[in-house]
């Protein structure tokens, strides 16, 4: 991993813990590592692997790319996505993950024909009621 990339890591770890208000403890203890071994991920002294990456993905409940997002905008934008959008966008993933391969396809092809018709204006944008 780069040098810069490996930063950029690190300060994006160290502003979700922040934001989520969690020490470095609570973080670790999640994660299953310890304290000192996150904190070196914090300072970008050591480079967290791909399994570490996913499990802090998941702790946080954003993206893996959200964590190795090189863009500062683009990284605080997400965040602020996923935590807004936190509980429909899991149901949305746990429904995804439930379809056959088949069902999957049909349910992105259904998707983009629904954000098509949006953008065209053919249907107002709504605030989507979550599902049960």
């Amino acid at each position: 991993m780069k040098i810069e990339v490996q930063m950029q890591v690190a300060e994006n770890i160290k502003y979700l813990r922040n934001v989520f208000g969690y020490t470095q403890t609570q973080v670790a203890d999640g994660i299953h590592l310890c304290r000192s071994t996150y904190a070196l991920y914090e300072t970008g002294k050591k480079v967290p692997g791909a399994d570490t990456i996913i499990d802090l993905a998941d702790f946080y409940h954003v993206r893996v790319d959200t964590i190795l997002q090189a863009e500062n905008d683009r990284f605080v934008n997400d965040v602020i996505f996923s935590d807004r959008c936190k509980e429909q966008l899991l149901t949305l993933v746990d429904i995804f993950y439930q379809l056959s391969p088949h069902g999957q396809g049909c349910l992105i092809e259904r998707a983009r024909v629904l954000l098509e018709d949006e953008i065209s204006g053919e249907i107002p944008s709504f605030n989507p009621i979550p599902v049960a």
